[in-house]
């Protein structure tokens, strides 16, 4: 049996080790596709592995999840997003996954998946805490199985859970940072421990961590900022903000002062709605909520004396990743030297380094920017107004109506919806960007549970971060 490689002589060359190996690796390849062939039409190969593992008992790999995520993607589908961030994934391509990946999906995951991604809960803070508290369910439900260990197993449990969780939205810094975290305290449990013991432990750990992380730092950072609110104070910010509005109302109803706050809201969320309700209840806070097409009235006609906004990420360049907005608020607040507080929490610090909002962002659904409901309440002036250009219009030569546009560049706006038809129109691209940077030249003072520093001492806080995590 061994003399086709140990006579040479009868070859016309001997093999080296590297071709053997690849003519190994061919007889395998060349053996799985007969396999595949033979198991039946209804067999494709991206169920076929699946399928031969669930029959053994094993449960999926996370490089398996990721390449059964990654083949139920949406791809060859117009979605008229520009080439330009062509790279980034949209809202269709994420929601869609196989019916497999859900079926060792823990239920809370599956439920909070579906209120990320709807929008139900919205806020890098909020959103990391959901998914603990998540979490803390997902590790009581789970059992070892055999021949295994909870400090390997579980990672891989997890891992899954989170490879499904990315379907809603991309995970935030925050979100990140936690589940390093949590993955590297899962690696230091002790071999010897039982299970129940180990799942108490990380359930009291995380927590510790919420209560750490989020909850003592929010009111730390409420502790330093408040110090630049007085008495009197015109404040300005930008959407909502769970570490802000902390901050207002600890300023309003522990220390008793009051001040005017203008809140500048946008589309398509409209965050600041929330904030201006939950603000307008508290007697000492006066109200404005303005949109952001206002920004440069209110900046001329109001004496602001700061600028307080909330944060996504600190980048380890000392650049604001937080709402697409953000920066030309800091800019505009920078031109009428006004000075901008960043308030965020040591956990959405990040070492990356960014230099423009798109290489890494999100992309939302285009249809949230486009308005789709007529005007439904008018002023007694402004419905003057619209009646006299209607009349105008009926006057007009019908001439001037028989002209017709092409098709594919004709908008119809009617009563129902505007722009309804936008996908058609060849020479339209709607972007919906979620996210963008402000460039640290225009934030003066970065706010912390560690300290106020300057955006150019980021790294340092980052240094802080790992040593403490």
């Amino acid at each position: 049996m061994s003399e086709p490689v140990a006579a040479p002589a009868t070859s016309e060359k001997q093999l080296s080790n590297k071709e053997l190996k690849e003519l190994k690796k061919k007889e395998k390849a060349a053996k799985r596709a007969a396999a595949k062939s033979g198991s039946g039409p209804g067999s494709g190969g991206s169920e076929s592995a699946p399928k031969a593992k669930d029959s053994n008992g094993k449960t999926p790999t996370n490089s398996h999840v990721k390449k059964q995520l990654n083949s139920a993607k949406i791809i060859e589908v117009d979605h008229k997003v520009p080439k330009m961030f062509g790279h980034l994934e949209t809202r269709e391509q994420r929601i869609s996954s196989s019916p497999q990946i859900a079926n060792i999906v823990h239920p809370k995951i599956l439920a909070l998946t579906l209120k990320i991604s709807t929008y139900k809960i919205v806020g890098s803070t909020a959103r990391c805490q959901a998914m603990l508290e998540a979490f803390k369910d997902v590790i009581l439900s789970y059992q070892t199985p055999d021949n295994t260990s909870l400090q390997r197993n579980l990672t891989s449990h997890l891992s899954h859970q989170i490879e499904y969780l990315k379907t809603g939205r991309p995970l935030s810094i925050s979100m990140g940072n936690a589940i390093r975290w949590l993955k590297q305290r899962i690696s230091t449990i002790p071999i010897d421990l039982s299970d129940e013991v180990a799942k108490q432990q990380l359930i009291e750990e995380i927590e510790l961590y919420i209560q750490e992380k989020i909850l003592y730092s929010d009111k730390v950072i409420t502790q330093f900022a408040s110090t630049h609110i007085q008495d009197g104070a015109k404040l300005l910010t930008y959407g909502h903000s769970e570490v802000l509005k902390k901050l207002f109302k600890y300023c309003a109803l522990e220390e008793k002062k009051s001040f005017e706050i203008y809140i500048i809201d946008s589309k398509p969320l409209f965050e600041g709605k929330k904030l201006a309700r939950e603000l307008s209840a508290i007697p000492n806070i006066k109200c404005h909520y303005n949109l952001i097409n206002s920004l440069s009235t209110i900046l001329e006609r109001s004496d602001i004396d700061f600028c307080f906004l909330g944060a996504h990420s600190m980048l380890s360049n000392g650049r604001l990743y937080s709402r697409v907005g953000t920066a030309m608020i800091a800019m505009a607040s920078k031109n009428k030297n006004i000075p901008v507080l960043v308030c965020c929490e040591s956990m959405k610090f990040s070492d990356k380094v960014q230099l423009d909002s798109v290489t890494l962002n999100e992309l939302g659904d285009s249809e949230d920017v486009i308005n789709t409901k007529p005007f439904v309440k008018t002023g007694s002036n402004l419905k003057q107004f619209l009646d006299s250009l209607e009349n105008k219009e009926a006057k007009k030569p019908q001439q001037q109506n028989s002209k017709k546009d092409k098709k594919e560049n004709t908008v119809n706006d009617n009563e129902s919806s505007v722009l309804q038809n936008w996908r058609e129109l060849k020479t339209l691209n709607i972007l919906n960007v979620l996210y963008d940077l402000t460039p640290p030249e225009y934030i003066q003072k970065v706010i912390t549970e560690l300290g106020a520093l300057p955006p150019s001492s980021v790294p340092v806080i980052l240094r802080e971060y790992k040593t403490n995590a």
